[in-house]
């Protein structure tokens, strides 16, 4: 391949890959990436086809540009910053491309790529990344290869009409790339040891927020049908490994992580009017105190890598007893609903010990030591707006007055299972959605189930609300994790029993179409790479740090006992050990003939490639003492007109060269024998050169 050819390519890749990244971070929009895209192959054609790059007009400055251009845009549009920015970024590129002054030039675009590569890292917090920037460094290198060999041929100060043709003449051979590429890989193999021992330290204010957009789900206002709409989405949320005694544990049922409680409906919005009882500051790396269960009967550790989810919520299984995470500041309302309220809702992870094993979650031990807004706590829970005849009547008939509060949930919750599951919910009357949703349709989806089942309990005296989360049911088994995605959003009910606390009620049928579909190995190993690459490069902190060298510490000492061992073992022990493994005993058998075998037939054949004669070494060893003097030796040139080239040199260092060939030449071509003091001749003249 050509060294231009090579050298344009490189340019232009490194360009797509810095935009690619843009894309993939959502700094950019598709539409703009695509037409950015569409521009560079555009002018790779032209310089491919040498019409460009043109000298610039004179008219044309950057800096006049970014100083007049910048202001005003800003002024008059007020784009958000990082938009204008980028955006500049990207006319830099394009117009980098199309004018150079001279063949310098390109490292500005070099360097304008890596800064869209680093704004674009902040945000694409996914393993993609790390393809891009593996596909970067390898080109980058490359690129400035094939750009110092443009530079020896023309120099670096030279216009456009004077590189626009060079290294057409010149070869890149494979050689070339494997080589780099190995150096390129021992480079990133001390930056990964770099990356793992350097000290682990927070991004603050430069750990940005992701451009996703607010899932309304997880708010404190919902209205009625919007946690359907996230449930199109097959984006992940997060990806969950459990422990329990230090082991794997997988759950045995579907989980119900908790996200929102809310206690008011208005007939058309779910909204939480419960206040803020308990804020906290955090210490990443140091585990926060929740709730206090006494006699815990499963414990159960969590960690939970989230995705960029643009919702402050905490999402809990269980009862949650300790957590800790990349937040500063946690708080709670008296729905015992988790937040962080730090100004970050990128990727996160959190770590977070629960116990599973109680049926009844009173939440009535929090850190909090003031209790007294749980006087008069279900009264909250009874409120209700108008409803219709029709749903007071089918209150009535439901239930007994006299049924225990328990018997009231369970068959409120059998009487809804009997409906159908659908996604479909257009109106069609002019009814209240839920009058609609019971007496009409009998059939919607989750948020219609529990709005229902919590209007028919209070309508019965019993205290009850709505909780949005989300229902894990999907497990990797080939990372031994849970996989919780946007189209996991549900909707359950949480009903007050008296003198035990609240329970946990999922009145909605199966969904017939949403059985879980099982990953390929494929999607298995793509999604495990996606979570190891949050576990332990996106979100690696001083805690893994200090894990790795417990980890070490833990083989060493190891070893140590091993080594012990073999140091007091006994003739009888070895004995012992051989003597039932007839294996070993075939192998050294194996082993001794084939080295017999090939110290009766000799060394020769195994041999990569057999050593140079000393006649030849010693004339290699001259000639990397001539190079080193700036002295090269033609690759076509014989040893005799390589001599012949050498006689401006001074006399008493031709003479010593002249030696050291007829040495070389004697003893190679003419089989004459080396003697002992010739050869201490030889190697003085070669010392002395």
């Amino acid at each position: 391949m050509r060294v231009r050819t090579c050298f344009i390519t490189s340019n232009y890749l490194l360009a797509l890959l810095s935009v690619s990244c843009l894309i993939f971070g959502e700094v950019i929009r598709l539409a703009v990436g695509i037409l950015v895209v569409t521009a560079l192959s555009a002018f790779w054609m032209l310089e491919w086809n040498k019409r460009i790059p043109l000298p610039p007009p004179r008219f044309f400055s950057l800096w006049k540009i970014a100083a007049i251009a910048l202001p005003v845009l800003y002024i008059a549009i007020k784009p958000e910053m990082l938009n204008l920015i980028v955006g500049f970024l990207l006319f830099m590129l394009l117009t980098r491309f199309l004018f150079k002054t001279e063949l310098n030039d390109y490292l500005y675009g070099y360097l304008i790529s890596i800064v869209c590569l680093l704004i674009g890292a902040i945000f694409t917090q996914d393993i993609v990344f790390a393809f891009l920037f593996l596909a970067f460094y390898l080109l980058l290198c490359w690129a400035l290869m094939f750009y110092h060999m443009m530079v020896e041929k023309v120099g670096s100060r030279s216009a456009p009409d004077a590189f626009r043709s060079v290294g057409e003449a010149d070869t890149a051979r494979g050689a070339l790339f494997g080589l780099s590429a190995f150096m390129i890989v021992v480079s990133l193999a001390m930056t990964v040891t770099i990356f793992l021992s350097f000290p682990r330290f927070g991004l603050g204010f430069l750990e940005l927020a992701t451009a996703s957009a607010p899932v309304t789900g997880f708010s404190d206002k919902v209205r009625l049908g919007e946690v359907g709409k996230i449930k199109e989405n097959q984006n992940v949320v997060m990806r969950i490994e459990f422990t329990r005694d230090g082991k794997p544990y997988r759950p045995s049922s579907k989980v119900l992580w908790r996200g929102v409680a809310l206690d008011h409906y208005d007939g058309e919005t779910w909204s939480s009017t419960m206040s803020m009882v308990w804020r906290s500051r955090h210490r990443p790396g140091t585990n926060t105190a929740l709730f206090h269960v006494p006699n815990p009967q499963n414990v159960v550790e969590q960690e939970i890598y989230m995705e960029s989810f643009d919702s402050p919520v905490i999402f809990t299984y269980g009862v949650p007893m300790k957590i800790d995470g990349t937040f500063e500041r946690i708080q709670m309302n008296n729905g015992q609903v988790f937040k962080t309220t730090d100004n970050h809702m990128g990727p996160r992870r959190f770590s977070m010990i629960s116990d599973l094993g109680k049926e009844y979650q009173s939440f009535r031990l929090p850190v909090q030591p003031d209790l007294s807004f749980m006087q008069g706590f279900p009264n909250p829970h009874l409120q209700r707006p108008p409803v219709s005849q029709d749903l007071q009547k089918l209150a009535a008939r439901l239930v007994q007055d006299t049924d225990p509060v328990p018997l009231k949930a369970s068959k409120i919750e059998n009487h809804l299972l009997q409906f159908k599951y659908s996604m479909d919910m257009k109106r069609e009357t002019g009814l209240s959605a839920i009058d609609e949703f019971l007496f009409v349709r009998k059939a919607g989806h989750c948020e219609y189930f529990a709005s229902a089942m919590v209007l028919l309990l209070r309508l019965n005296g019993v205290s009850a609300r709505v909780v949005n989360g989300f229902m894990g049911t999907e497990w990797n088994e080939m990372g031994n994790y849970m996989i919780v995605r946007q189209a996991h959003a549900h909707s359950w009910v949480e009903a007050y029993i008296p003198g035990k606390g609240w329970k946990t009620y999922d009145p909605t049928p199966p969904d017939p179409g949403g059985a879980v579909t099982r990953l390929n190995a494929l999607s298995r190993t793509y999604d495990m790479m996606r979570l190891y690459w949050q576990r332990y490069i996106v979100k690696y902190s001083a805690r893994d740090q200090v894990r790795i060298v417990e980890f070490f510490n833990r083989g060493a000492h190891d070893l140590t006992g091993h080594f012990k061992k073999i140091k007091s073992l006994t003739a009888d022990d070895v004995l012992q050990f051989f003597k039932n493994r007839p294996a070993i005993w075939v192998g050294l058998c194996v082993l001794a003939g084939l080295l017999l075998w090939l110290q009766r037939h000799g060394w020769q054949g195994w041999s990569w490639a057999s050593r140079p004669s000393y006649p030849v070494r010693l004339y290699q060893k001259m000639l990397r003492k001539l190079e080193k003097q700036g002295i090269h030796k033609p690759h076509s040139s014989t040893h005799l007109e390589f001599l012949d080239k050498l006689k401006g040199l001074a006399p008493e260092k031709w003479e010593s060269v002249r030696d050291i060939t007829g040495f070389y030449e004697a003893h190679r071509f003419g089989g004459a024998p080396e003697n002992e003091a010739e050869i201490s001749r030889m190697e003085k003249l070669v010392r002395q050169l």
